[in-house]
């Protein structure tokens, strides 16, 4: 059992990116509402005796847009996650990233065992990143099965592509939308945030991948693609070893 969790650190990043990132999107939808809802009263009663007889009334509708206006500049002068945990895309073993994230799955007490086979490939990723997305499925299909489940990971080459395969033996609930799972904080599960679906999924799309689940005849299947690297230059350096 490993005591050190060695992907800790930038799995805590990735879900206070992913926090910040949803909260940022909330509150600039919230604060044009505001400007729109100002710009719509202002307009009509700009001919109105009570608007034109005191000044006032013209400047803090102005003070309104304007403060809008900086704490919607604020969110992006705010402290990024992203500044926490130095990435870094280099040419890496996608399957020595498999298996690092299935060594450090944390499958607790369920009894569930993890399957794996990842054939060789390279992919332009950080490897600690790629690694936390990996996990993230891994541990989401560990707790959508019952007790002594099996998960089933698998990476494969398929053309210029590289997919990552983590499939478990439950089943998507008949009324659950697929997409709805990948929203933030969505979950069926008491005590957890719901988002390891999206950090895996905002890992793949960083490295021009893409996440996808699939409806399995026993289970469901999670799938990140991401594009293999380019072949390297005769006489150049092979893969960059993973910290």
């Amino acid at each position: 059992m490993i005591s050190w969790d060695p992907l800790g650190a930038a799995e805590q990043v990735a879900v206070a990116d992913e926090i910040l990132s949803v909260l940022r999107h909330d509150l600039r939808n919230r604060f044009a509402i505001v400007r729109n809802a100002s710009f719509y009263i202002r307009r009509k009663v700009a001919g109105e005796a009570a608007y034109t007889a005191d000044p006032r009334i013209a400047e803090f509708f102005g003070i309104i847009d304007e403060e809008v206006i900086a704490a919607s500049a604020r969110l992006d002068e705010s402290v990024d996650a992203a500044q926490l945990f130095t990435r870094r895309s280099v040419r890496v073993s996608a399957a020595e990233c498999v298996r690092r994230a299935a060594a450090c799955a944390r499958t607790g007490a369920s009894g569930a065992r993890v399957e794996l086979s990842a054939q060789d490939g390279d992919v332009e990723a950080d490897p600690i990143e790629l690694a936390v997305a990996v996990r993230c499925l891994i541990e989401n299909a560990v707790e959508s099965m019952p007790g002594n489940g099996v998960v089933t990971v698998q990476g494969t080459s398929i053309g210029a592509r590289y997919l990552i395969h983590v499939t478990d033996m439950g089943a998507l609930p008949d009324d659950v939308d697929g997409e709805a799972i990948l929203r933030p904080f969505y979950t069926t599960k008491p005590g957890h945030f719901g988002l390891g679906l999206n950090i895996a999924r905002r890992v793949a799309r960083r490295y021009s991948g893409t996440l996808a689940l699939e409806p399995r005849s026993r289970g469901t299947s999670a799938v990140i693609e991401l594009p293999l690297a380019a072949p390297p230059e005769a006489g150049g350096a092979g893969p960059e070893p993973a910290p």
